[in-house]
């Protein structure tokens, strides 16, 4: 057997964070950019190649909640086995969200994906 028969694979923790229009410490639900975020969603990463795809669910890691319900949602996200033999890979969570890129380096070094709408913002005209 070769090296080609079985890719490489590393594995990975990815952080996932965003700032919160309403949250629930009870259930570790969050709604951010009116998406609803919780425990057990899948987070997706995906090669460049289309071949290196892997999936994991999410776990609350901290909700800072301010007075009016809002806050800061950060949650994580172990992968396994990410095959290592591509040169990019983006990160996706939920359609409404803007898929992210990175790096084998960034996802071994913890990379961190922050949540934020993928349509253009109308108070920015971004």
């Amino acid at each position: 057997m070769t090296n080609t028969d079985v890719p490489t694979t590393f594995t990975a923790t990815v952080t996932v964070t965003g700032d919160a229009d309403q949250t629930s410490m009870e259930s570790g639900e969050c709604t951010i950019a009116g998406i609803r975020v919780a425990p057990n969603d899948q987070l997706n990463i995906f090669g460049d190649s289309g071949a290196g795809s892997t999936r994991s669910t999410l776990e609350t890691e901290t909700i800072d909640q301010n007075p009016n319900g809002s806050g800061t949602c950060t949650y994580t996200s172990h992968f396994a086995a990410i095959p290592a033999n591509q040169r990019s890979y983006d990160l996706y969570l939920h359609e409404g969200f803007a898929r992210q890129s990175f790096t084998s380096d960034d996802l071994r070094s913890g990379a961190t994906y922050v949540l934020h709408s993928s349509t253009p913002d109308s108070d920015t005209g971004n």
